[in-house]
């Protein structure tokens, strides 16, 4: 008698190999959606702090160098631009047009806009005076930024008080 002894396999059969790609796409379709919200909201943040830090050199640079700062609308980092989005990106500069800081558009400029004084068909600069205040009249006006379903809004009163609140402006 001839035993028939078989060697034991090794590996995976095609049907482990289906179960464990089945519960991967399901996992990968459930994970892309959290995915998104984080990042808008990620994105939505960023710009945002950016934007008031901008705003809070701005006044720091007018109150310390004893005259007027503004921010303003650029495209190409050297002038203020006369109409656009404000991702377009901005800068900082003295009353001499000396530049203190540059920020470059966004991937997304159409997300970052204005109302009112601060709207995107206006010729605006935030400016800031010796004392820290805003010389244009910017009570309700407002910067709204937005990505993915998320957004922010960002107000400045006329003492030059910056503040960002989560949400869509109102």
């Amino acid at each position: 008698m001839i035993a028939n002894f078989q060697k034991p396999s090794f590996g995976f059969s095609i049907i482990e190999v289906l179960i464990v790609v089945a519960i991967a796409s399901i996992l990968t379709a459930i994970a892309i959606p959290a995915f998104n919200v984080f990042m808008g909201s990620t994105r939505v943040s960023t710009v945002s702090n950016e934007f008031v830090s901008a705003l809070n050199l701005a006044r720091s640079e007018a109150i310390k160098r004893g005259g007027e700062v503004h921010v303003c609308r650029s495209s190409d980092g050297e002038d203020c631009a006369t109409s656009g989005p404000w991702g377009q990106g901005w800068l900082i500069a003295d009353e001499n047009d000396n530049l203190i800081r540059v920020r470059e558009g966004l991937r997304e400029p159409s997300t970052f806009a204005g109302n009112g004084t601060l709207a995107t068909n206006t010729n605006t600069r935030i400016t800031f005076s010796r004392d820290g205040r805003v010389l244009e009249n910017v009570d309700a006006s407002y910067l709204q930024v937005q990505s993915k379903g998320r957004s922010m809004c960002i107000r400045i009163n006329s003492a030059g008080r910056v503040r960002s609140e989560s949400g869509a402006c109102s």
